[in-house]
């Protein structure tokens, strides 16, 4: 009598052990540093020029990117089935936040300041 092999993998695993797709992983990296560099060459004058340092904004962006980055492993690793139970919300949740950016977003023009 044969024995029957155990399912290892009982519902749905928070995380998964999953193979990475390492072209994408290359890509977002390189399109980050890209971005980054940009960042840098765009604005250290201004920088300087108001804050008397010249990483100021680059400094800014790259803890934004690096937050991103933990967030973007983090989503990565959590088995993409649990998302389709919450896609419904999340996408009413979205368009509420768009909405909210047309009506309740603040104005980005600001008014010289007399000197």
């Amino acid at each position: 009598m044969a024995k029957k092999k155990k399912d290892s993998k009982k519902g749905i695993g928070f995380f998964t052990k999953g193979a990475n797709d390492y072209i994408i992983w290359i890509v977002v990296i390189i399109l980050l540093a890209l971005g980054l560099i940009m960042v840098l060459s765009a604005s250290s004058a201004t920088s300087l020029a108001e804050s008397g340092d010249s990483y100021r904004y680059f400094r800014k962006q790259l803890i934004a990117a690096s937050v991103g980055l933990v967030g973007m492993i983090v989503l990565s690793r959590i088995d993409y089935n649990i998302y389709k139970r919450f896609a419904l919300p999340i996408y009413i949740a979205i368009v509420g936040l768009l909405f909210a950016v047309k009506f309740v977003g603040m104005s980005s023009r600001t008014e010289p300041k007399d000197g």
